[in-house]
């Protein structure tokens, strides 16, 4: 990315102040359960809050459970079977706890929630899951749930399960006879549909199936890095006519297809989606799993999934207190500042306002 200058480093930045910025996707319950396990207290707060601060991160949107078995690791250190909806029933005691500690949280319920915690200085939590198996074979569990705090839920994550098919299936399947009445209720309840990590065919069939915009919290332009879990320009265009929103990803996989990338080369993605689409579909969705307990996973999964925790982003956003060198880089290239912001955060917002709003 080219050095700004001295009127652009300055507009940037009282930019970046005054924007609304909004991570679409975070995983901070691995750090908060392994943390909480050993007894700690307002683990979130003191690990991720202060990333949160100096990257000007007003909302994120944390799944604190799903499919994934990251999420069950620390209830039982792996002596039982999964039992996601035990483990998510677990995430959420947890986080109450965390927001009873540390008063810098604003859990989201309702629409108004963001706002309200933008007024108080606070960050806004929105809890959802990385796939829906804690919701097993039951609409009155996701119902259930949905009273617990759940606003935000990711179909499937990359495997399958009773919702439909994940992107690592390669079967061609996509929603489930169940899949496609919990998409309905979701859209009664007012929960937000996320379909990263969902097959092709899964995603189309929640764009055409919700009557509700739907988002993609951390994808990037199959376009650009032919990764299966990369969006595809038709299933790009089709989510955004609904009014969905995509959520561009840091992880260096999903923007080159290696270990090594560059901010520049994130910033490739969104200008690919921005043509695509417009950047009024546009997000952040930087899933960074900074803090995470690397080696306690490697001591309890060695052998096994060890070798997949190796998590590599570009040096000038590796972290979520970077957040700014995303609006240097979007100032860099010349969006004004409506575009900008839209970016940054008052798409995502839009989305999540409008569903959790319930507006038809």
């Amino acid at each position: 990315m080219r050095t700004l200058s001295a009127a652009e480093e300055e507009r940037a930045r009282l930019l970046h102040a005054e924007a609304f910025v909004f991570a679409a996707h975070t995983d901070f319950i691995a750090g908060v359960s392994e943390g909480r396990s050993r007894g700690e207290k307002g683990v979130a707060g003191r690990r991720q809050l202060p990333l949160l601060r100096a990257g000007g991160v007003k909302a994120v949107c944390e799944h604190v459970a799903g499919d994934t078995p990251y999420f069950s690791t620390f209830a039982f250190r792996n002596i039982r079977p999964l039992q996601p909806t035990k483990f998510a029933l677990q995430a959420l005691d947890y986080w109450y706890s965390e927001l009873e500690e540390t008063a810098d949280w604003q859990l989201v319920l309702e629409a108004g929630d963001f706002r309200r915690a933008e007024l108080a200085g606070k960050v806004a939590v929105v809890f959802g899951f990385e796939g829906a198996m804690p919701v097993d074979d039951d609409l009155g569990i996701l119902r259930m749930f949905h009273r617990l705090g759940i606003r935000s839920i990711g179909l499937t994550w990359n495997g399958r399960n009773l919702l439909g098919d994940g992107v690592s299936v390669g079967a061609g399947g996509g929603l489930t006879t169940f899949g496609k009445a919990a998409v309905a209720e979701l859209n009664r309840l007012g929960i937000v549909i996320d379909v990263s990590h969902m097959s092709d065919e899964g995603t189309r069939d929640a764009i055409e199936t919700s009557a509700m915009p739907i988002i993609a919290s951390h994808s990037n332009a199959r376009a650009l890095c032919a990764h299966p879990r990369n969006l595809t320009d038709d299933l790009a265009r089709a989510l955004a006519q609904r009014g969905g929103v995509i959520g561009v990803h840091m992880l260096n996989m999903f923007i080159s297809g290696s270990n090594t990338a560059t901010l520049d080369q994130l910033l490739d993605h969104i200008d690919h989606f921005v043509r695509l689409v417009g950047p009024e579909h546009v997000g952040l969705g930087p899933d960074c799993m900074e803090q995470w307990p690397f080696d306690v996973y490697k001591t309890l999964w060695t052998g096994t999934e060890a070798q997949s925790l190796e998590f590599h982003y570009p040096p000038e956003f590796d972290s979520l207190a970077k957040c700014l060198n995303i609006t240097r880089g979007l100032v860099a290239r010349g969006y004004d500042d409506k575009a900008a912001r839209a970016i940054l955060g008052d798409n995502l917002l839009r989305v999540f306002e409008h569903v959790l709003g319930g507006q038809a």
